[in-house]
């Protein structure tokens, strides 16, 4: 429920304000630099509410971007 529903619609309750795909890489990046990420999960993925697949790409996009940052801390 943190990203912003014009990046990621397919959720329950959509929250505008939320944090957009560069914050969120952002932290991605900066979890992976001050840290050893252990785990990662999508929580809440709704694919009935997605829009055009939107939801579906942006969490494929941020399960890249957390396997990248792991292979890089070994």
């Amino acid at each position: 429920d943190s990203l912003d529903p014009s990046i990621m619609p397919g959720v329950a309750a959509r929250t505008p304000g939320g944090l957009t795909y560069l914050q969120m890489i952002d932290l991605i990046a900066g979890l992976g630099r001050w840290a050893r990420i252990a785990g990662f999960d999508l929580v809440e993925f709704y694919p009935p509410a997605d829009i055009d697949g939107v939801s579906a790409l942006t969490a494929a996009r941020l399960l890249v971007n957390v396997v990248g940052t792991v292979v890089r801390q070994v």
